[in-house]
């Protein structure tokens, strides 16, 4: 009842208040792309009962000799970029949150032909009513693979609550301001979402002793199929139960098969170069979250994590792209934890603490509350950590103390 009370109210006064700017797009919209102004297309709601969406159009009609359109990104122009990128094409969306089709915030309403491709766990995204911005916009938007947007949403629905459809609400307008995510790499609009199975199929990228512990992680978050690369390939020809087939080039040429990647490396730089690379090449890069992990609703965590399980991660904390959170480590409220951290089993971090990129905290080391941990340092097993430490410095003992070499 909140919930749509302050969906009521907003999309009213939204219109309200927007309306001059609304008017003035029609018009701009009408001037250079023509009739009709608003893009409407039928999309599944609440329960997956269809409704009419509304948009403002941001494609020309172009066609080619057989009179099929073209592809998006020779239709979509700098103007309908514009629009896309500040996400003005949005706003006759509060129409459809005021007649109660959509909510301000839930998960984006996808194509109605999609609906019989879902897997189960995916259907149910429409157990709320779609919405404007949700969970996935503000955690990678269209720059994500449809697995993650699907984690993301799924997220949103086990965890909705009003507080946290503020947060959504102001992180999208910091999405919307810097404009990041607009689209996958290399295309123009959102690739199209092909079926669960393929969406299932996982690459992951090293064969040590931690990319077994990250593939049991794997299935537990419902991966289907798992495939190793390794570039000791092939030397290396089985990880556990698992093949090997291939290296980091064969997995560059076949990343279009596979719903999610990951870097499965311990080694901080090894794994920061590899995201890198992959990065680079558009790869669905992904986070896995062991079930028996607890992560706040109000903690952040970057493509690439691996929380494994018993990872306590508290509110306001920031885990960066990369970070591997061991068995069993814990991460109190309001921490920063740099690009490729590595938290090793049963680290323990109290509030407030910074780590720099880079670092490992090693194996039952314990940090005081609002310590600052340079970047490439390295904290020994057992270590107590109660004052700040410089880059690139080893640490161990109790109290944690410099060593010599």
């Amino acid at each position: 009842m909140i919930k749509r009370l302050f969906d009521v109210t907003a999309s009213f006064f939204g219109l309200l208040l927007l309306s001059p700017i609304i008017a003035l797009l029609a018009w701009a919209v009408r001037r250079k792309l023509g009739s009709p102004v608003l893009f409407r297309q039928v999309r599944p709601g609440l329960k997956g009962v269809p409704f009419e969406m509304l948009k403002f159009r941001t494609m020309r009609d172009a066609v080619d000799s057989q009179g099929n359109p073209l592809p998006d990104a020779e239709r979509l122009t700098s103007f309908g970029s514009f629009l896309r990128s500040s996400s003005l094409d949005e706003l006759p969306g509060l129409w459809n949150v005021l007649k109660g089709d959509m909510s301000l915030v839930g998960p984006r309403p996808l194509l109605v032909e999609y609906l019989p491709l879902y897997s189960a766990e995916q259907a149910r995204r429409h157990d709320v009513k779609p919405g404007i911005t949700g969970w996935a916009q503000v955690n990678g938007r269209n720059a994500i693979s449809w697995e993650q947007k699907f984690q993301y949403d799924n997220w949103y629905v086990d965890n909705q609550s009003f507080w946290l459809d503020l947060k959504i609400i102001a992180l999208t307008l910091k999405k919307v301001f810097i404009r990041e995510g607009i689209n996958a790499a290399g295309e123009a609009t959102m690739t199209k979402f092909t079926g669960g199975a393929k969406t299932r199929k996982l690459a992951i990228l090293g064969a040590g002793g931690h990319s077994r512990v990250v593939a049991d992680t794997a299935e537990c978050c419902g991966w289907s199929e798992i495939e190793f690369f390794d570039d000791d390939w092939p030397s290396t020809q089985q990880v556990g139960i698992w093949n090997v087939t291939g290296n980091t080039a064969d997995l560059l040429g076949r990343l279009n098969e596979f719903g999610g990647v990951i870097v499965a490396i311990g080694n901080n730089e090894i794994r920061s170069a590899k995201m890198g690379t992959l990065n680079d090449a558009g790869a669905p890069l992904i986070s896995l979250i062991h079930p028996a992990a607890t992560i706040s609703r109000y903690a952040s965590l970057g493509e690439g994590v691996v929380a494994f399980g018993g990872v306590v991660v508290n509110t306001g904390a920031t885990v960066s792209a990369g970070t591997i959170l061991n068995t069993g480590c814990s991460v109190d409220h309001d921490c920063y934890l740099g690009e490729c951290v590595h938290l090793s089993p049963g680290a323990r971090l109290a509030g407030s603490v910074r780590v720099g990129h880079l670092s490992w905290i090693g194996i039952g080391a314990s940090v005081r509350q609002s310590i600052n941990i340079g970047s490439k340092v390295v904290v020994g097993a057992g270590a107590a950590v109660v004052s700040d430490i410089a880059d690139e410095l080893t640490v161990a003992g109790v109290p944690a103390k410099v060593l010599a070499d």
